[in-house]
């Protein structure tokens, strides 16, 4: 659980294969944040706290993620409303865009 602790940027940049999981969870979380606003609650199961659990079984020795460690792991991520390494992540992301043109009708 240490490894969680790491700068957010260990998130963005790492090549550590325990650290891939929890890397690809904390990005994406911070996208869908990044369109969708803080205050939404994810219904994609790939958000879920399964999936956050799924992916911190690698950090452990013998495979098991209790409730009391996947809390600890979404305070320091900033699942929900905490704020954690997906917040410091998410400030990095280039602005969402639009994906209508502007009207330039005279």
């Amino acid at each position: 659980m240490n490894s969680l602790n790491r700068n957010y940027h260990a998130y963005l940049n790492s090549n550590d294969p325990r650290m891939a999981g929890v890397s690809a969870y904390a990005i994406a979380y911070a996208e869908f944040e990044a369109e969708n606003g803080t205050d939404v609650i994810p219904t994609d199961p790939a958000l879920s706290d399964e999936a956050l659990r799924d992916a911190l079984m690698s950090f452990t020795k013998d495979g098991v993620v209790t409730d009391d460690t996947l809390d600890r792991a979404k305070d320091i991520l900033g699942v929900g409303p905490e704020f954690g390494k997906i917040d410091q992540i998410h400030d990095t992301l280039p602005e969402p865009t639009s994906d209508t043109e502007p009207d330039t009708a005279d």
